[in-house]
């Protein structure tokens, strides 16, 4: 079922080009992650993917206390592209506030987060004592 679900969101965002839709056979690969305290992941990307996701079985009490920590992080890959001459600056076009930003998701289980597999990503670490679950997932 998961899966399933993902491998619709992923025909749903997907376009070519031009704006049109396209229909594709999604192949996918997944795993399971099981993180206790003090585990974490290292920013990194997915090569040979299209999308990545991951689904949130367990936060290990996070959602009710943040600061256990375990946020998925998200890289802007502009980088320091807007902090090279005057930071204050950003192009005034939709999400512009937020060139070469990080953004912190807070791990709620039952969500699944969706995003381009050459984004880089990572997480922080958690200091809990439950276990932090989540399956992660490649379309290709």
């Amino acid at each position: 079922t998961l899966l399933e679900v993902t491998r619709a969101m992923a025909g749903q965002i997907t376009c070519d080009r031009m704006g049109r839709p396209v229909s594709l056979d999604w192949l996918t690969n997944c795993w399971a992650n099981v993180n206790r305290d003090g585990h974490g992941n290292e920013f990194h990307t997915h090569p040979g993917c299209v999308w990545s996701a991951v689904y949130y079985v367990d936060d290990g009490g996070a959602a009710n206390d943040p600061s256990l920590g375990g946020q998925f992080e998200l890289q802007d890959p502009r980088g320091v592209a807007p902090a090279m001459f005057r930071p204050e600056l950003v192009p005034n076009v939709p999400g512009g506030a937020a060139f070469g930003a990080s953004e912190s998701i807070s791990p709620m289980p039952g969500t699944v987060l969706m995003f381009p597999s050459w984004v880089s990503h990572a997480v922080r670490p958690y200091f809990g004592d439950g276990t932090r679950i989540s399956v992660a997932i490649n379309l290709s």
